[in-house]
């Protein structure tokens, strides 16, 4: 979580930013955002971080691309996922407020 704390005012803008933009500082990140942003995905999932029923909701939606990105072994490989489908960090906006 210690990567989460470091960069989450980065993090902050990947999801706050529009989605063409969105994708280009994806692009550009380093091996630690990536990591953060995973390490978020994965406490939200095993429910380690409370968030509201409505979110919980609309990423059962991408629940089998969220299992393929905290499965995926390697760093371009979980770039290149989320890269593919930056709608999916959008919804992480509530953990920011």
């Amino acid at each position: 979580m210690e990567n989460v704390q470091r960069y989450s005012s980065f993090i902050k803008r990947i999801i706050t930013a529009p989605e063409f933009i969105r994708k280009r500082l994806l692009k550009t990140s380093n091996l630690n955002i990536i990591k953060a942003i995973c390490e978020l995905f994965l406490n939200v999932v095993q429910k380690n971080i409370p968030v509201s029923k409505s979110v919980l909701t609309q990423l059962k939606k991408h629940k089998k691309l969220l299992y393929t990105l905290l499965e995926s072994k390697g760093f371009e490989s979980r770039r290149a996922i989320l890269v593919k489908n930056p709608k999916v960090i959008a919804f992480l906006k509530t953990l920011f407020k």
